[in-house]
Order: C-alpha cells, then sequence, then structure tokens
C-alpha cells in the first residue's frame, strides 16, 4: 500500500505487507510473516504478525495477537500492542 490518505483493508497469509507513503490507514487480518511501515503518519492495525518493522517519523502500528519482533527507525514511531 502506497500513496497519501488511502484506507485499505488486506487479509494477509502468512505473507508480507509493505505500507508507505502518509496518513494511510491500513487493517491488516489474518496472520503475516512481516509488516513494514514506512513514511509520516501512517496507521496500522494487524490482526498478528512474526516481524513488525517501522521507520519513518509518527507511524503507529498496533497488533492485536503475539509476540513480534519488532524494529523502529525513525522518529516517533510506535509498536504497540492493542
Amino acid at each position: 500500500v502506497a500513496g497519501s490518505g488511502r484506507h485499505e483493508t488486506l487479509v494477509c497469509d502468512g505473507g508480507s505487507v509493505s505500507v508507505s507513503g502518509m496518513t494511510n490507514t491500513v487493517d491488516i487480518t489474518g496472520h503475516c510473516a512481516k509488516v513494514t511501515v514506512s513514511g509520516v503518519q501512517n496507521k496500522v492495525t494487524v490482526e498478528s504478525a512474526d516481524d513488525i518493522e517501522a521507520s519513518g517519523m509518527k507511524n503507529a502500528v498496533t497488533y492485536q495477537s503475539g509476540s513480534p519482533q519488532v524494529n523502529k527507525s525513525g522518529l516517533d514511531n510506535s509498536v504497540d500492542e492493542g
């Protein structure tokens, strides 16, 4: 998912999802091997993932279950269980 101001709902079946751009809202159902979020002020909710990477500025990633490996870089990014 790339662009600006988009709202997407995706189904992940063990694959990878990449979100980039600005102010996108993405809801991901199912389990992902990897979720990568970059850009500015993106909001991503994922059911579960093995690996979550957040870079850029003010991105917010919320996972609903599991214990993913988390890698954060950039400014003011958050990855939290919710």
